[in-house]
């Protein structure tokens, strides 16, 4: 891909470190980087993150993982969570997980090891998941589960306004409309080079921008040109894209997830937590109504925000929730969403140094929010000191893909 350069030197400038996407990972990085004194410009083509998995997501948090440096990263974050649980609408009602049989030996496995990394876990038998949750009536099937205190559930968007009001309150710039068709990485700094859109974009256009692997200037724009001294790439979804421009592959695919808003009429789950169930199916009280999700596995990848609407909710999510509780007989489909999960090959993030002066922390989805404040801090700390505070994350490097050590996160949905 060619180089842009601009030609204007009111379109040049410079910071410490450049952060490529400002989702809710990009955001921690940012305030993480203020923190520590420097000065960095967090850019985007859209703030508002309307089709970001930052926005689009369930709000659910949780250590409950099985990879190590997965629950570390996940009670990290929680802690400064629970620090600031009022401004961010954090809600720690816990996270009831039911298993089948071919999980539930793995589940019992784990425990310690979670338990081990300081994180608060219990084993129940499928008549105590009855007495806890006693609308959870059916129990075929369910072989145990796990209840986690700790976790719960979040508001995604005031946790990334909060990122974003600390990194502003540093040496943190954020520049909107930028779309970045080329990147540069020499001995002593790093370019990039994008178009400045002059108004806000809607979502077709967002979506076209970000998906496609060519210059596509914005109608009206201006070329806009970035040194630094550093380049994050947090670009989520679209990562692969950008990596591209300095000549890597990124392993991540995009897959489509959908979210239902359901009216649960007679039925209030506001007493409890997230539920995942066995048959992928997970849900929690959503104010006067349950939102729900599900990810079938024959899900083709792809830059796809098609909402199958109610028929999605009548085929894949309502059998499965009636299946489990009879009290679910008469949800009624409200609305909801389509939006994309950020996939690598063992479906953990990918966190590291890609290239010199580059940098990277995205395929976190579905654990991007729960893990995103430990990510940010992580991150800077490989930048400023030229190492991470905890020696597991240097598994989630990109190398792990090429040597096959490889973090194969099971307990993902």
């Amino acid at each position: 891909m060619a180089k842009h350069r601009t030609s204007g030197a009111e379109a040049r400038d410079h910071c410490d470190v450049a952060i490529i996407g400002a989702g809710v990972i990009g955001s921690a990085v940012a305030m993480a980087l203020g923190e520590r004194g420097l000065s960095a410009a967090l850019i985007d083509l859209d703030l508002s993150g309307r089709l970001s998995s930052s926005e689009r997501n369930a709000g659910g948090v949780r250590a409950t993982w099985w990879q190590p440096v997965n629950i570390a990263l996940s009670r990290e974050s929680i802690r400064h969570y629970e620090s600031i649980r009022a401004e961010i609408g954090f809600r720690q009602k816990g996270y009831l997980i039911l298993y089948d049989g071919a999980r539930w030996a793995e589940a019992l496995r784990m425990m310690p090891i979670q338990r081990d990394l300081d994180h608060p876990i219990e084993a129940l038998t499928p008549r105590e998941v009855a007495a806890r949750v006693p609308e959870i009536d059916r129990l075929d099937g369910i072989a145990g589960a796990t209840f986690s205190a700790g976790d719960g559930l979040i508001n995604s968007n005031l946790l990334k306004a909060h990122y974003r009001e600390k990194a502003r309150a540093s040496r943190v710039r954020l520049i909107d409309r930028v779309f970045v068709h080329g990147i540069e990485a020499g001995q002593s700094e790093a370019c990039l080079f994008g178009w400045q859109a002059s108004s806000a974009m809607n979502d077709a256009q967002v979506a076209r921008l970000l998906a496609q692997d060519d210059d596509g200037a914005p109608a009206f724009g201006r070329p806009i040109e970035i040194r630094a001294g550093a380049i994050v790439i947090a670009a989520g979804a679209w990562a692969p894209n950008v990596l591209k421009l300095i000549g890597l592959d990124s392993p991540t695919a995009a897959v489509r997830r959908q979210l239902c808003v359901v009216d649960s009429r007679s039925v209030t789950l506001e007493n409890y937590g997230m539920i995942f169930d066995t048959s992928g199916v997970y849900f929690h009280n959503d104010g006067p109504h349950i939102l729900a999700g599900y990810s079938p596995p024959a899900e083709p990848p792809g830059y796809s925000f098609k909402f199958d609407g109610e028929d999605f909710f009548n085929r894949e999510i309502w059998p499965r929730m009636y299946a489990r509780a009879s009290c679910f007989e008469r949800l009624r489909f409200i609305s909801g969403w389509a939006g994309l999960y950020e996939m690598t090959p063992d479906r953990s993030g990918i966190l590291g140094q890609a290239a010199p002066r580059i940098f990277e922390a995205h395929s976190f989805s579905a654990h991007g929010v729960m893990q995103s404040y430990a990510v940010g801090q992580e991150l800077a700390e490989l930048i400023v000191n030229g190492r991470f505070r905890n020696p597991e994350v240097r598994g989630l490097g990109r190398e792990r893909f090429a040597t096959g050590k490889l973090l194969y996160e099971e307990l993902h949905w």
